[in-house]
Protein backbone atom coordinates (compact mmCIF):
# COMPACT_ATOMS: atom_id res chain seq x y z
CA UNK A 1 0.00 0.00 0.00
CA UNK A 2 1.11 3.52 -1.25
CA UNK A 3 0.45 6.07 1.72
CA UNK A 4 -2.43 8.44 -0.05
CA UNK A 5 -4.34 4.87 -1.31
CA UNK A 6 -5.66 1.97 0.28
CA UNK A 7 -6.90 -1.42 -1.61
CA UNK A 8 -10.69 -2.54 -1.21
CA UNK A 9 -9.96 -6.28 -1.85
CA UNK A 10 -6.41 -7.77 -2.49
CA UNK A 11 -5.99 -7.52 -6.46
CA UNK A 12 -9.33 -6.54 -7.41
CA UNK A 13 -9.35 -2.41 -7.19
CA UNK A 14 -7.67 0.19 -5.54
CA UNK A 15 -8.75 3.70 -4.40
CA UNK A 16 -7.01 6.84 -4.53
CA UNK A 17 -7.90 9.09 -1.44
CA UNK A 18 -6.13 12.18 -3.98
CA UNK A 19 -8.68 11.01 -6.74
CA UNK A 20 -12.08 11.49 -3.86
CA UNK A 21 -10.63 14.86 -3.16
CA UNK A 22 -10.33 15.87 -6.42
CA UNK A 23 -13.21 18.77 -6.25
CA UNK A 24 -10.87 19.97 -3.08
CA UNK A 25 -8.68 20.56 -5.28
CA UNK A 26 -9.68 22.39 -7.86
CA UNK A 27 -11.10 25.30 -5.61
CA UNK A 28 -7.83 25.44 -3.62
CA UNK A 29 -7.14 28.69 -4.56
CA UNK A 30 -10.51 30.42 -4.34
CA UNK A 31 -11.31 32.42 -1.25
CA UNK A 32 -15.00 32.80 0.64
CA UNK A 33 -15.67 35.40 -1.77
CA UNK A 34 -14.60 33.26 -4.84
CA UNK A 35 -16.87 30.67 -3.69
CA UNK A 36 -20.07 32.82 -2.59
CA UNK A 37 -19.46 34.49 -6.94
CA UNK A 38 -19.97 30.82 -7.90
CA UNK A 39 -22.46 29.90 -6.45
CA UNK A 40 -24.36 33.15 -7.31
CA UNK A 41 -23.37 32.75 -10.45
CA UNK A 42 -24.39 29.13 -10.68
CA UNK A 43 -27.99 30.12 -8.64
CA UNK A 44 -28.16 32.72 -12.13
CA UNK A 45 -27.59 29.64 -14.37
CA UNK A 46 -30.35 27.59 -12.94
CA UNK A 47 -32.72 30.86 -12.99
CA UNK A 48 -31.59 31.56 -16.93
CA UNK A 49 -31.58 28.12 -17.97
CA UNK A 50 -35.33 28.01 -15.95
CA UNK A 51 -36.50 31.05 -18.57
CA UNK A 52 -37.52 28.73 -21.68
CA UNK A 53 -40.08 25.93 -20.07
CA UNK A 54 -41.40 29.29 -18.21
CA UNK A 55 -41.93 30.49 -21.12
CA UNK A 56 -43.62 27.43 -23.00
CA UNK A 57 -45.71 27.88 -20.03
CA UNK A 58 -47.15 31.24 -20.57
CA UNK A 59 -47.53 30.17 -24.71
CA UNK A 60 -48.94 27.36 -24.23
CA UNK A 61 -51.40 29.62 -21.69
CA UNK A 62 -51.72 32.12 -24.74
CA UNK A 63 -52.61 29.50 -26.86
CA UNK A 64 -55.48 28.54 -24.61
CA UNK A 65 -56.43 32.06 -24.29
CA UNK A 66 -57.04 31.93 -28.05
CA UNK A 67 -59.17 28.71 -28.24
CA UNK A 68 -61.08 29.60 -25.55
CA UNK A 69 -61.55 33.23 -27.36
CA UNK A 70 -62.92 31.36 -30.33
CA UNK A 71 -65.25 29.39 -28.23
CA UNK A 72 -66.96 32.45 -26.81
CA UNK A 73 -67.50 33.98 -30.44
CA UNK A 74 -70.32 32.09 -30.92
CA UNK A 75 -72.07 33.72 -27.09
CA UNK A 76 -70.65 36.96 -26.31
CA UNK A 77 -70.56 39.85 -28.94
CA UNK A 78 -67.43 40.11 -31.04
CA UNK A 79 -66.51 43.42 -29.53
CA UNK A 80 -66.56 41.62 -26.15
CA UNK A 81 -64.31 38.79 -27.31
CA UNK A 82 -61.73 41.09 -28.64
CA UNK A 83 -61.65 42.99 -25.66
CA UNK A 84 -61.13 40.21 -23.75
CA UNK A 85 -58.45 38.90 -25.95
CA UNK A 86 -56.84 41.96 -25.91
CA UNK A 87 -56.63 42.28 -22.54
CA UNK A 88 -54.97 38.47 -22.30
CA UNK A 89 -52.68 39.59 -25.54
CA UNK A 90 -51.57 42.68 -23.46
CA UNK A 91 -51.03 40.67 -19.73
CA UNK A 92 -49.04 37.92 -21.94
CA UNK A 93 -46.98 40.51 -24.04
CA UNK A 94 -45.74 41.85 -20.39
CA UNK A 95 -45.05 38.40 -18.99
CA UNK A 96 -42.78 37.96 -21.81
CA UNK A 97 -41.33 41.54 -21.02
CA UNK A 98 -40.23 40.20 -17.76
CA UNK A 99 -38.73 36.92 -18.43
CA UNK A 100 -36.92 38.63 -21.25
CA UNK A 101 -35.57 41.62 -19.09
CA UNK A 102 -35.10 38.77 -16.53
CA UNK A 103 -32.73 36.32 -18.70
CA UNK A 104 -30.94 39.29 -19.45
CA UNK A 105 -30.10 40.36 -15.92
CA UNK A 106 -29.31 36.97 -14.79
CA UNK A 107 -27.12 35.87 -18.11
CA UNK A 108 -25.12 39.30 -17.59
CA UNK A 109 -24.54 38.46 -14.07
CA UNK A 110 -23.72 35.17 -13.99
CA UNK A 111 -21.35 35.56 -16.55
CA UNK A 112 -19.60 38.18 -14.82
CA UNK A 113 -19.71 36.65 -11.33
CA UNK A 114 -17.98 33.41 -12.68
CA UNK A 115 -15.71 35.99 -15.06
CA UNK A 116 -14.57 37.36 -11.96
CA UNK A 117 -14.36 34.62 -9.84
CA UNK A 118 -12.02 33.28 -12.32
CA UNK A 119 -9.71 35.98 -13.06
CA UNK A 120 -9.44 36.46 -9.21
CA UNK A 121 -8.24 32.27 -8.90
CA UNK A 122 -5.61 32.96 -11.72
CA UNK A 123 -4.40 35.91 -10.10
CA UNK A 124 -3.24 33.69 -7.08
CA UNK A 125 -2.05 31.28 -9.17
CA UNK A 126 -0.07 33.38 -11.21
CA UNK A 127 0.81 35.28 -7.74
CA UNK A 128 2.19 31.55 -6.54
CA UNK A 129 3.85 30.15 -9.50
CA UNK A 130 6.22 33.51 -9.54
CA UNK A 131 7.09 32.82 -5.81
CA UNK A 132 7.89 29.77 -6.43
CA UNK A 133 9.99 30.37 -9.69
CA UNK A 134 12.03 33.10 -7.24
CA UNK A 135 12.98 30.55 -4.56
CA UNK A 136 14.43 28.67 -6.98
CA UNK A 137 18.18 28.03 -7.08
CA UNK A 138 20.36 30.32 -9.23
CA UNK A 139 21.15 26.66 -11.02
CA UNK A 140 17.55 26.33 -11.79
CA UNK A 141 17.52 29.58 -14.15
CA UNK A 142 20.32 27.95 -16.20
CA UNK A 143 18.77 24.93 -17.13
CA UNK A 144 15.34 26.59 -17.88
CA UNK A 145 14.99 29.62 -20.59
CA UNK A 146 13.56 33.18 -18.97
CA UNK A 147 11.78 33.26 -21.84
CA UNK A 148 9.75 30.04 -21.47
CA UNK A 149 9.23 31.25 -18.15
CA UNK A 150 7.61 34.54 -19.16
CA UNK A 151 5.11 31.84 -20.69
CA UNK A 152 3.96 29.54 -18.28
CA UNK A 153 3.62 33.25 -16.15
CA UNK A 154 0.99 34.49 -18.70
CA UNK A 155 -1.11 31.69 -20.43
Amino acid sequence: MRGNSFKLEEGRFRLDIRKKLFTVRVFRYSSCTDKLLMIFGSLLAIAHGSSLPIAMIIFGDMTDSFVTSGNLSALNSSLEMLDKLEEDMTRYAYYYSAIAAAVLVAAYVQTSFWTLAAGRQVKKIRKNFFHAIMRQEIGWFDVNDAGELNTRLIE
